[in-house]
């Protein structure tokens, strides 16, 4: 059976699906649709004639017949089914963020790409390309201080130091 075939009986009764023959008890307090499941529910009332009611129970008077029953094996299983729909419920509540955040995730993902597109689309036309030079400005710069000229350490070397250095080594132009 799958989980959602499982919530789907815990919610409330389904025609056509079969379960276990088991008296028929009437209605306590204690519903699994009105649980959170974090306390034990009250055991219900043994009835005086299991057969004073008509009609399937729900998953929750079965928990609550079965915690309320003189048999220690029936109060036991009681038990173990409360934990487990508990389990069940937190492990589809869980499963359910989760589908939620992957779909969250996908569209976060392609709305990224669509703003990374648009980003390059418009940043390809605004790019300052830098100057092609015919010469290596480390070389400029060590002539320039070699032949006594004031130059720069870092930044662009100045138009009147690179022409000088073209007319006194010849420099490529």
């Amino acid at each position: 059976m799958t989980i959602a075939a499982l919530l789907a009986l815990i919610e409330e009764e389904l025609p056509g699906i079969p379960r276990h023959p088991a008296p028929s008890i009437p209605r306590s307090r204690f519903s699994a649709k009105d649980t959170t499941m974090n306390t034990q529910p009250e055991p219900a009332a043994r009835p005086s004639s299991p057969s004073s009611t008509t009609g399937p129970l729900t998953v929750g008077a079965l928990i609550a017949w079965a915690l309320g029953h003189s048999d220690r094996a029936v109060r036991r299983h009681g038990e173990q089914a409360h934990d487990n729909l508990g389990w069940l419920r937190t492990r589809h509540a869980a499963d359910e963020e989760l589908a939620r955040v992957d779909a969250e995730e996908k569209d976060l993902e392609e709305r990224l790409a669509a703003v990374r597109a648009r980003k390059a689309q418009l940043g390809s036309t605004s790019k300052r390309k830098s100057p092609v030079r015919d010469y290596v400005p480390a070389e400029v710069r060590a002539w320039a201080r070699g032949a006594g000229l004031d130059v720069p350490a870092v930044g662009t070397v100045p138009n009147t130091i690179v022409a000088a250095w073209r007319e006194a080594t010849g420099g490529a132009q």
